[in-house]
C-alpha cells in the first residue's frame, strides 16, 4: 500500500489548519454574537450606571480593625426584570456567600487596621438593564383561598425576623389581623381589607426624615390607637398582620431610577454622611396570591383612599409603574435589630462614614479600572469575582435610612436637603 506523497501531506496538514481557523472564527463569532446579544439591552429595557463611593474615615488617636461587617457588601440580584454587569470594582473580593434569606454578600479585600488619620475608600460601578415589571390581570372573584397557598411557603408565614407576631408586643396585631379577616377565605380580598385598614389608621410622617426603622406595634402600638410610619414601616406591620393568619409575605426593597432625586444630609451624630443622586429608594410587601403567585403590595404608594379601588396598592405599585433597581428582601433577617446595633457601635467609634452613590443613563468617567462585561450565564462566576454592586451591612441600615428620603416618591426629590440612611420612602 503506496502512502500519500510529502506533497499530499503538505495539503493535507494546510488543509486541516484551514478547517481549524475556520473552526475557531465561527466559534469565536458564534461567542462574540453571543456576548454581544446578551450585555446589550433587550428591546424595552433600559440601561443605567450605578456608581458608589464609600470612605470610612479614622478621626480617633487609636487604630480601628474593620470588623467583618464592615467587609460585607451586598450585591444587587439578577432577576427576570434586571440584569447587572460589573462595570469597576476596588478593592477586590475575597469570597462570596449568601445569608439566610438569599441575598448575595461579597467581603472586600480591606486592609487589617485604620491608622488614625486615615481612610479606605470603597468605589463601585456596575452597568444595569432593567425592565418595567408586568403584572397579571387580578380580581377579587378570580383569587385562590388559603387551601391553594402552596405548603413549601411555610417558611414565609413564621412569626421571624422583625414579624414575631406571637410575642406579647405583638399579640394584638395578629388579633387585628384575625378580625379583620374573619371567615373570609378569598386570599386577595383579605390582603385588600388589610392595606384599606393600615391606610385609613397609619399616617405617613411627613418631614421625618431621618427616622429609625420601626417594628410593627411601634407603627401601631395598640387595637384602638392611630398610628405612624413610612414605607418600610407600614410594609413591615402588613407583613406580620398577613403571617399571622397564614399568608406568605416578605419585605422587598429598591430603588426608583430617577434624575429628579437627589438628597444629601449627615445623621448618627454626624457619624455618617450621604449623598445621593438619580435614586429614590423604597420598600413594599411581597405577598403570595393565588393563582397568580408573588403580587407587590405598595401601602405608600399605590394606595389612595380617593382612588375606591382595594387593589389599587398592586395596580399602582412602584414596582410596577416605575423603573426599579431591585436590592435586598427581609424575609427572616430582623433588619430592625441590626439597623439599630450597626448605628449603636459607628456612633461609639471613632470611624466616619462618608457615602455617595449617584445612577446615571450614561458611563461615568474611567478611572483606570479594568471594566468587565459578562453574559448572564456567566454571571454567577462573576460574582465569585467581583462586587457587583455596593452596600456593606453597614449599608443595609443606609438602604433603610434612604428609603425615607423622598417622601412617596411624590415630592420633587432635587429640593429635599436631608439634616437617615436609604430612607424616606416615596
Amino acid at each position: 500500500m503506496v502512502g500519500p506523497s510529502g506533497k499530499a501531506r503538505g495539503l493535507e496538514v494546510i488543509s486541516m489548519k484551514k478547517s481549524r481557523i475556520a473552526m475557531i472564527t465561527i466559534l469565536t463569532i458564534i461567542i462574540l454574537n453571543v456576548f454581544n446579544s446578551t450585555v446589550k439591552a433587550p428591546e424595552n429595557w433600559s440601561v443605567y450606571y450605578y456608581r458608589l463611593r464609600m470612605c470610612f474615615i479614622n478621626k480617633g488617636s487609636n487604630s480601628y480593625t474593620p470588623i467583618l461587617e464592615d467587609r460585607l457588601f451586598l450585591i444587587f440580584p439578577n432577576s427576570s426584570i434586571q440584569k447587572t454587569y460589573i462595570y469597576e470594582a476596588d478593592p477586590s473580593v475575597k469570597r462570596v456567600f449568601t445569608d439566610e434569606d438569599g441575598n448575595l454578600l461579597a467581603e472586600l479585600d480591606f486592609p487589617e487596621t485604620i491608622e488614625p488619620g486615615g481612610n479606605i475608600t470603597v468605589r463601585i460601578t456596575i452597568m444595569v438593564s432593567i425592565t418595567l415589571r408586568s403584572l397579571p390581570e387580578i380580581s377579587i372573584d378570580s383569587s385562590g383561598s388559603f387551601s391553594d397557598i402552596p405548603t413549601s411557603l411555610a417558611n414565609y408565614t413564621v412569626p421571624s425576623g422583625a414579624w414575631k407576631y406571637d410575642e406579647e408586643g405583638l399579640k394584638h396585631i395578629a388579633g387585628l389581623a384575625a378580625q379583620i379577616k374573619g371567615n373570609e377565605t378569598n386570599i386577595l380580598r383579605v390582603v385588600s381589607k388589610m392595606v384599606e385598614f393600615i391606610g385609613g389608621r397609619v399616617s405617613y410622617p411627613e418631614g421625618e426624615e431621618l427616622r429609625p426603622p420601626q417594628y410593627p406595634n411601634q407603627t401601631l402600638p395598640s387595637t384602638g390607637e392611630a398610628g405612624r410610619g413610612d414605607c418600610d414601616d407600614q410594609s413591615a406591620l402588613l407583613i406580620a398582620m398577613l403571617r399571622s393568619i397564614g399568608i406568605p409575605a416578605y419585605l422587598q426593597t429598591g430603588g426608583v431610577v430617577s434624575p429628579i432625586y437627589s438628597i444629601s444630609g449627615e445623621t448618627w451624630e454626624g457619624h455618617l454622611t450621604l449623598v445621593s443622586r438619580g435614586i429614590g429608594w423604597h420598600g413594599w410587601v411581597e405577598a403570595y396570591v393565588p393563582p397568580w403567585g408573588w403580587l407587590p403590595v405598595d401601602i405608600t404608594y399605590g394606595y389612595y383612599y380617593r382612588r375606591r379601588d382595594p387593589l389599587s396598592s398592586i395596580k399602582y405599585s412602584a414596582s410596577a409603574r416605575e423603573l426599579m433597581l431591585e436590592s435586598e428582601r427581609y424575609s427572616s433577617i430582623d433588619f430592625v435589630a441590626e439597623y439599630l446595633k450597626t448605628k449603636e457601635r459607628i456612633m461609639g467609634s471613632s470611624i466616619f462614614i462618608r457615602m455617595e452613590e449617584e445612577v446615571s443613563e450614561t458611563p461615568f468617567p474611567d478611572n483606570g479600572s479594568q471594566q468587565v462585561e459578562q453574559p448572564e450565564e456567566k454571571m454567577v462566576l462573576a460574582t465569585l469575582l467581583f462586587p457587583i454592586l455596593a452596600t456593606s451591612i453597614v449599608m443595609l441600615t443606609i438602604f433603610i435610612l434612604l428609603r425615607r428620603a423622598n417622601p412617596r416618591f411624590k415630592g420633587t426629590g432635587a429640593e429635599i436637603l436631608l439634616s437617615k440612611i436609604r430612607g424616606t420612602c416615596s
